[in-house]
C-alpha cells in the first residue's frame, strides 16, 4: 500500500473528524476513495501502525486519531461551535496546539471528580481550579505498547498538586510526571504543530527526546 495514498486518507479522517465531530466509517472511506473492503481496512492497518490512528481491536472501526476519540471520554474540548472528546487530559491540550486556536476544555480530577475547566488562548491557561495538572503515569518509552491503556488509564487530570498527592498515598506504586497545562503546551508542540498537514510524521525519537529536553523534561521517565 503506497505511503501517499496512506497520507490522503489519514488527512481525510483528520479533516472528517474536524468538521463533522465524528470520526468517518470504513464504508465512508470505501466510497470516498472508490476502495473494497479489504483496500480501505489494509489503508487503515498501514496509518494505525504509523502511530497516526487506532482502531477499535478486533474491527475496522476508527477508535483514535490523535487527539480525536471516536467515543465519549472524561476529556470534552470545545471550539467555536464544535464539540470533540480527546482520548486524554494531554490530547485535550493538543487540540490548541494542533489547531492554534481558543479552547476550551471540560475535564474532572482523577482524584476526587470534581470538575475541572480550564480556557487555553496563546498558549496560557485560565482554570477553575487555578493549578490542575496533567499527570503521566507511564514512562514515554512504554506508550505505544497499548496506546488504549495508555490514554485511557495513564494520562490525567488532577485538580491540584495536594489532590495527586492525597491520590499517590492511597496507590503508591503510581508514580510519573506532573506538568502544568502551559507545559502540556510545549510537550505538545512537536507532535501536534504539524498534525493537519497532509505529509505530517511523527519526528524521530532522538528530535522528540531532545526537544523535550530543551523543555526541561529530562530523565529516563522522557526516554523514547
Amino acid at each position: 500500500m503506497s505511503e501517499s495514498l496512506q497520507k490522503t486518507v489519514g488527512k481525510y479522517v483528520y479533516d472528517y473528524f474536524l468538521e463533522k465531530e465524528r470520526a468517518p466509517v470504513m464504508e465512508e472511506i470505501m466510497e470516498k476513495f472508490h476502495m473494497d473492503r479489504m483496500t480501505a481496512h489494509q489503508v487503515f492497518l498501514g496509518i494505525e501502525q504509523a502511530h497516526n490512528l487506532s482502531l477499535v481491536p478486533g474491527t475496522q472501526r476508527i477508535l483514535m486519531a490523535h487527539p480525536f476519540s471516536a467515543i465519549a471520554t472524561p476529556f470534552k474540548v470545545t471550539i467555536g461551535s464544535k464539540t470533540y472528546y480527546a482520548n486524554c487530559a494531554w490530547d485535550s491540550v493538543a487540540f490548541h496546539v494542533m489547531l492554534s486556536q481558543d479552547i476550551r476544555v471540560d475535564s474532572f480530577c482523577h482524584h476526587c471528580a470534581k470538575p475541572i475547566k480550564f480556557n487555553l488562548r496563546h498558549g496560557k491557561a485560565m482554570s477553575d481550579p487555578p493549578e490542575p495538572l496533567v499527570f503521566l503515569s507511564m514512562p514515554a518509552s512504554k506508550w505505544w505498547d497499548n496506546i488504549v491503556n495508555t490514554c485511557s488509564n495513564n494520562m490525567v487530570f488532577f485538580s491540584s498538586k495536594q489532590h495527586l498527592a492525597e491520590w499517590q498515598a492511597s496507590n503508591p506504586s503510581a508514580t510519573g510526571e506532573a506538568l502544568s497545562i502551559e507545559k502540556t503546551v510545549e510537550l505538545s508542540r512537536p507532535t501536534y504543530a504539524t498534525r493537519m498537514e497532509l505529509d505530517f510524521s511523527r519526528p524521530p525519537k532522538e528530535e522528540l527526546m531532545q526537544r523535550w529536553a530543551a523543555i526541561g523534561l529530562k530523565g529516563d521517565f522522557w526516554k523514547l
